[in-house]
């Protein structure tokens, strides 16, 4: 027998889980990793070089603040200095005017906090606030272990230099001297992806069956690609002015990939024809692929002939056909279209509860941990306060998410210390030896930070709390085992704190807003099914687009629905229902899109299917309707026979019929509904 027969399911699936988190492609992460990893090192070797205290928030400063491009690196340095300004101006004025009546200075700072984590959750500019309100409650461990307010002034000054020369360095560093630019990026990306889709070409002779994980890959693949579409266009002038050709080109790029990777399960072409037609088609791959080497528009003289469209309609290979042939014609005097700007603050920011609620539970769990290691004077644990603020987020589940990211990478940081301390800094006699430690653990933790929201905190977390244990005493390493004990005490207890506050005090739950990102998600599918019934020109790229509009909503669906999974608040039954049901809509809603691909394809310009697919369109509105709905009431509808034409071809109706079972197939929610569902949330995740 093999080993994974004697280990449970349940470790069978985080090890796969971990495995793909860690080696998740993604644009510009190796070059990533190596700058946090070395802005890490030179942060070190420049601290104790210059006696800067406090190295733990300078590398948390540069977790923060690195990122996968060099203009998002810059816009993030300016957020990042102005919470400084906002941290120091606040505990000043509570240090200058209540330094000696703790209770007074416990209640401003509580309100600092309060006020913080308020506009965290209503203003854009969240991730600043957020800083705001861990320094607000961070800084309350200074006057309970400083006599005198000269010193503290001194440590808060020296916090000042210990958050600010990193986000100097990460700048120059990451924005100007090693810059990765975000439309260098977009260009090797989008080659790396219509390299694969060749080689998918290639494979098609081989009757491999497609794979399910390169499926969700190409979705993931193509969404960051959209992502760094949009900081490309901020950043180079050059880009902006054909951004609307390069918005077409990644459209392309995906459903090539997504498209090829299909085919691949299909049988092999057969005859000369087909065989040059897919040569032909992997020389027009290449062309492409080329000219986005050279950031130019891709052009080409090849016109399908009359046999080269039947073969492709034979083998299903006309969608590809007619995809190059649109992005070789496409106009470049055409512009994008602006995205419409979003208010600073959110909608319902002075009228909806749940806002204020959220800032009072935080306020509540950091004061109960404030009282409890202030009382039992082991200042030690003062991380228990800020883990309360660490793990605060709109949902339970997204907060239970953060909290078993925190503790697992805070215990794996503590380990790392311990067995460090022990075995490795005995041994040391100088910063070069103590540098060379320090390096596979800080490139190990900026890889892991560097990979999707799901996992990253754990590499921040790890590094976080090996800095607090071994690096925070004096202007060299520790051997005081006592404050690692402390750190992880210290997290484990705001962790059991917080799981209790955020679960039983007006807790928050996405179950209501899941129905509504599927509903969104059918809708966007209803959208491309309704789309032009012509296969060329500038409507195809069009529908492309539309279809990565549906690929956005399916995977913010997945994410939401990863986040329900932990929420224990909600009936154990209702749930289990609840993801069931979900996992089921969402994967009828892509069969219905790679279906709806084929028979439009199929359908050319015939306009005598207008009607079938408006009835196709009015289900999946009906169904959507019925997840939005107060109970839900979402049901198939039999009401309309979704049949198509009775005059169709065989193959176009057996296609037909296959994409309307999809949707009469879909899942009843009424029972559901039956469930102690919470009432719905307005909920907003930080940056």
């Amino acid at each position: 027998m093999k080993l994974a027969d004697y280990v449970p399911g349940r470790f069978q699936a985080l090890a796969i889980f971990v495995r793909e988190e860690v080696m998740q492609p993604r644009p510009g992460r190796g070059a990533q990793a190596i700058q946090l990893g070395s802005l890490c090192l030179l942060v070190v070797l420049i601290s104790m070089t210059l006696r800067v205290p406090m190295i733990a928030v300078s590398l948390i400063v540069l977790f923060y603040g690195v990122q996968s491009n060099a203009f998002f690196t810059r816009v993030v340095a300016v957020v990042v200095v102005g919470a400084p300004v906002l941290d120091v101006g606040s505990l000043f004025l509570v240090l200058k005017y209540a330094y000696g009546y703790p209770l007074v200075r416990i209640a401003a700072a509580g309100l600092i906090l309060l006020g913080s984590m308020y506009l965290m959750r209503v203003n854009k500019l969240g991730l600043m606030f957020f800083a705001v309100a861990l320094v607000a409650a961070y800084g309350q461990t200074i006057p309970d272990t400083l006599d005198f307010p000269e010193i503290a002034v001194r440590a808060l000054m020296w916090a000042v230099v210990a958050g600010l020369y990193p986000v100097l360095l990460m700048v120059i560093v990451c924005g100007y001297l090693f810059p990765s630019r975000p439309a260098a990026l977009v260009q090797r990306e989008l080659q790396r992806q219509l390299a694969a889709t060749q080689a998918l070409l290639q494979q098609i002779s081989k009757t491999a069956p497609p794979s399910a994980h390169a499926n969700a890959q190409i979705e993931k693949d193509t969404l960051a690609l959209q992502a760094l579409h949009t900081f490309a266009r901020s950043d180079d002038a050059d880009y902006r002015t054909i951004a609307s050709y390069w918005n077409a080109c990644i459209a392309t790029a995906g459903y090539l990939r997504a498209k090829t990777n299909a085919l691949v399960a299909q049988r092999l072409p057969t005859g000369d024809i087909a065989r040059a037609l897919l040569c032909r088609l992997k020389d027009e791959v290449a062309a492409l692929n080329a000219s986005v080497g050279r950031a130019e528009p891709y052009r080409s003289q090849w016109h399908p002939t009359d046999t080269e469209r039947a073969t492709a309609r034979m083998y299903g290979l006309d969608g590809l056909c007619q995809t190059l042939q649109a992005l070789a014609r496409f106009d470049l005097s055409q512009a994008e279209p602006k995205a419409a700007k979003d208010s600073l603050f959110v909608p319902d920011a002075l009228t909806n509860p749940m806002y204020l609620r959220f800032a009072l539970k935080v306020a509540l769990a950091s004061a109960v941990c404030y009282v409890f290691y202030h009382g039992a004077q082991w200042d030690g644990i003062h991380t228990s306060m800020l883990t309360c603020v660490i793990v605060a987020y709109p949902s339970t589940g997204a907060s239970l998410q953060k909290m078993l990211l925190r503790c697992s990478g805070a215990l794996m940081g503590a380990l790392l210390a311990l067995l460090t301390t022990l075995f490795i800094i005995p041994h040391l006699d100088g910063i070069a030896g103590f540098l060379l430690m320090l390096a596979p653990i800080c490139f190990a933790g900026a890889w892991i930070a560097t990979g999707s929201e799901r996992f990253s905190y754990f590499g921040t977390q790890f590094v976080f709390t090996f800095a607090m244990a071994t690096l925070e005493d004096g202007f060299g390493p520790t051997a005081d085992l006592g404050e690692i004990r402390d750190r992880v005490i210290g997290i484990l207890i705001g962790i059991a704190v917080s799981t209790v506050i955020y679960t039983f005090v007006w807790p928050e739950s996405e179950a209501v807003t899941l129905r509504q990102k599927l509903a969104d998600a059918l809708r966007e599918a209803g959208k491309l099914i309704r789309s032009s019934g012509r296969v060329d020109g500038s409507d195809r790229l069009t529908y492309l687009q539309q279809r990565i509009a549906c690929w956005n909503a399916l995977t913010l669906c997945d994410d939401m629905q990863a986040r329900v999974s932990l929420e224990v608040n909600l009936p154990s039954d209702t749930r289990q229902a609840l993801l069931q049901h979900t996992r089921d809509v969402l994967a009828r809603v892509r069969r219905i899109i790679d279906q709806w691909d084929n028979l439009r394809d199929a359908l050319a310009d015939d306009t005598a299917w207008d009607d079938w697919r408006e009835r196709v369109v009015d289900a999946l509105d009906h169904y959507a309707d019925g997840l939005v709905a107060e109970p839900c009431a979402a049901v198939p509808s039999h009401a309309s026979p979704l049949a198509p034409l009775a005059d169709v071809k065989p193959a176009l109706a057996a296609q037909a019929r296959q994409l309307a079972a999809q949707i009469l197939e879909l899942p009843d929610w009424t029972a559901v509904a039956d469930g102690n569902e919470p009432a719905p949330t307005a909920t907003r995740h930080r940056i």
